[in-house]
């Protein structure tokens, strides 16, 4: 149920990414909120490793706002949400294959759509993309 609920605000946050560029906090909040509960219902990681997942997305923020938010805040607070879910290592994990599907993305729509280099991306898709490859990757089993 943790997957299908983190998935789900990722499915919607990344729908409102490519269509407004914007996502509603209430999702971002609705979903951690209930991430919480279900480590509550059900202890599959530790305080402390939710804490930590939760600091890649801080570090995001940092991020955006040491870039002049060329990462959008509302990526830092997705990733603050999908540590709640996953833990320090694995948000690490989604963090670096969500980086990486940006850039293939990124160099897709400048070699073939002739978009710039400065264009802006939707980056949620992108984790969404790596939430799906993530769960693959541990071999079908969630989390």
């Amino acid at each position: 149920m943790e997957f299908v609920t983190m998935m789900g605000m990722l499915g919607i946050c990344s729908l409102e990414d490519i269509r407004s560029r914007q996502i509603r906090a209430m999702v971002i909040g609705l979903a951690g909120a209930m991430g919480v509960f279900w480590h509550l219902m059900n202890v599959r990681l530790s305080i402390w490793d939710m804490m930590g997942g939760g600091l890649v997305g801080c570090a995001v923020y940092l991020l955006s706002v040491m870039t002049g938010e060329k990462i959008g805040k509302g990526d830092a607070f997705v990733f603050m949400v999908t540590g709640i879910y996953l833990g320090l290592w694995d948000n690490v994990i989604l963090l670096l294959l969500s980086s990486f599907l940006a850039s293939v993305l990124a160099g897709i729509m400048v070699l073939f759509f002739h978009k710039k280099k400065t264009d802006p991306l939707p980056f949620v898709p992108c984790i969404f993309a790596g939430g799906v490859l993530l769960l693959i990757c541990k071999g079908g089993g969630v989390f």
